[in-house]
């Protein structure tokens, strides 16, 4: 028997984990779905995929976006907590080269330390 979990995250914006899924090298499709009051939603919903088939869905609440899947069946090589990790750093990456962009910030040395953190450095010139 299967049992879908609800991983509450702070994923807020579409485009931007979108984006990131595509870094990642994650096949997605938007799909749509019911809220927690089960008002039918249009494409808020990210549902990814590998080979056509389904592995995990973002599920947005109104708020923000929840990962959503069996656990009991999970596929992937690699634990969710650490996938939705990776997922996490990338979208915070993503999330600061945008908001730096439009302030007229360019992005001019990156570096993945040992550690798996990323060392950003950008730069703005009046």
């Amino acid at each position: 028997m299967s049992h879908l979990s609800r991983i509450k995250t702070s994923l807020i914006d579409k485009k931007i984990l979108t984006k990131t899924l595509q870094d990642l090298n994650f096949t997605y499709k938007n799909t749509s779905g019911n809220n927690t009051n089960n008002d039918r939603i249009n494409c808020d919903n990210i549902t990814v995929e590998k080979n056509g088939k389904e592995l995990f869905v973002f599920f947005w609440n109104g708020k923000e976006y929840s990962l959503l899947a069996d656990l009991q069946l999970w596929t992937i090589n690699i634990p969710y907590t650490k996938l939705l990790e990776k997922i996490t750093q990338q979208y915070s990456y993503n999330t600061i080269i945008q908001e730096s962009a439009k302030y007229g910030f360019t992005n001019i040395n990156q570096k993945k330390l040992e550690d798996g953190s990323i060392q950003l450095v950008i730069q703005k010139w009046n």
